[in-house]
């Protein structure tokens, strides 16, 4: 079974409306009722209107995949398995045909598939050990339009960060045009990996510390230099254990064993946290605070104007930014975890949600998608609307399915085991 649709308003699924009163039919009118009771018989006796059926496509078991305006691509499938090359193939909607297949390099292994600047981003990586590879590809045809080393860090400006995390001072990263692959810039990494300053459109600035202390801000578009400062060196100066950027804060570990947030765009010691020794901590965005978390669950966030604590709750297994609020999960059954919306400030709960597996292909443009078992095997689908604190079902499948996506009249799912189908649904 699927059930889809809502109601308009003033619709009722149990009182019909009113009719006005009607004169008895006349001879011509009693014959054309005959006819139209007549006909209601032999339909009903065809049986209930059948459930939509979906498409169903080739895909192997924890395949990657990603819904384009028009089209569905699928990685690492179809007949991957048993052979050494790796295919990327692209299917039509609604419909499902064919469109195009593209063969990786023997022995790559898809890490991920990303539309970008109107085109589709293959990301792999030898089996083993070896630099990801980006390859950029017609979305319509298949065609490779360029292909460079590097992972794919997307800008606020729509363009393209590729990133060649290596040992220290042997790391790049390149701005490369996401139309036709041309290298803008190249920019070594002399010391720790490079922390990003985002907006809510992508990466504005890549800033780099190194282990003495000195600190660069790059401008994400240009590369060139917005300003550099100093910070306290790391302990022996060989490498920090905390430098990373997190709302738009600049946080290091000194020798003190002390977590310093500065401010980035005047690299301006804001405040000082001690932290020890104590291992398991990392620190996060939560929608503008600074969250402090550690491996056993809860969180505490921190103001990051003055880096006092705001608030603290030890029953969030896990928790991240969506727009301006916080998704925070705990405990469910087994892999469905009870779901909340948060206010960062206060961590005052605004919304339950209820209890999701939350899938990991939602459209960019639309809603986090929630999966749920339900009883005689069937999937529950709901559109989790954090902003709003509300959730939207999209249809009731019949099975089990591990990753959907939502193109607004299509949900497109991947079974645990492998295979995909399209499903219509409403909008």
């Amino acid at each position: 079974m699927i059930e889809l649709g809502e109601m308009r308003h003033g619709e009722s699924a149990d009182e019909p409306a009113p009719a006005p009163p009607r004169r008895p039919p006349g001879p011509t009118a009693r014959v054309a009722l005959l006819g139209v009771l007549v006909l209601l018989v032999v339909t009903a006796a065809a049986g209930p209107a059948r459930r939509p059926e979906p498409i169903r496509l080739p895909a192997p078991q924890g395949a990657a995949f990603v819904v384009l305006p028009d089209r569905v691509v699928v990685a690492d499938g179809p007949g991957a398995i048993g052979r050494g090359g790796r295919v990327v193939a692209a299917y039509r909607l609604p419909g499902g045909d064919p469109a195009w297949r593209f063969a990786l390099t023997d022995g790559d292994h898809v890490l991920g598939l990303t539309a970008v600047a109107g085109g589709l981003l293959v990301t792999s990586s030898p089996a083993g050990d070896g630099d990801s590879v980006s390859a950029m590809l017609d979305p319509a045809t298949g065609t490779l339009r360029w292909r460079h080393p590097g992972y794919p860090v997307p800008t606020a400006s729509g363009g393209l960060l590729l990133e060649n995390p290596r040992p220290p001072g042997a790391g790049t990263v390149r701005a490369v045009d996401p139309g036709s692959g041309a290298v803008r810039w190249t920019l070594p990494v002399p010391g720790q990996e490079v922390g990003y300053r985002r907006d809510d459109h992508g990466v504005t600035q890549l800033v780099l510390v190194t282990p003495q202390g000195r600190v660069t801000v790059y401008d994400a578009d240009s590369g060139t230099v917005a300003h550099t400062g100093r910070v306290a060196p790391a302990a022996g100066r060989a490498a920090y254990r905390y430098a990373q950027v997190v709302a738009d804060l600049l946080l290091v570990e000194d020798a003190r064993g002390s977590v310093t947030g500065y401010g980035l765009d005047r690299l301006d010691e804001r405040w000082s946290l001690p932290v020890g020794s104590r291992a398991g901590l990392w620190f996060a965005d939560c929608a503008g605070m600074v969250c402090l978390r550690n491996q056993v669950g809860g969180a505490q966030a921190l103001d990051p104007a003055t880096g006092r604590p705001a608030w603290t709750d030890e029953r969030w297994l896990g928790m991240g930014p969506v727009g301006d609020r916080l998704i925070a999960a705990e405990r469910g059954v087994g892999e469905e975890l009870e779901l909340s919306a948060l206010d960062p400030p206060t961590g005052r709960v605004l919304a339950r949600l209820g209890r999701w597996r939350v899938s990991g292909n939602d459209l960019p443009s639309g809603s986090l998608l929630g999966l749920r078992t339900l009883t005689g095997n069937r999937t529950l689908v709901g559109a989790l609307d954090v902003a709003a604190g509300q959730v939207r079902i999209r249809g009731i499948l019949p099975g089990a399915w591990s990753e959907c996506a939502d193109t607004g009249t299509q949900l497109v799912c991947l079974r645990p085991t492998g295979g995909m189908a399209i499903w219509p649904v409403g909008r």
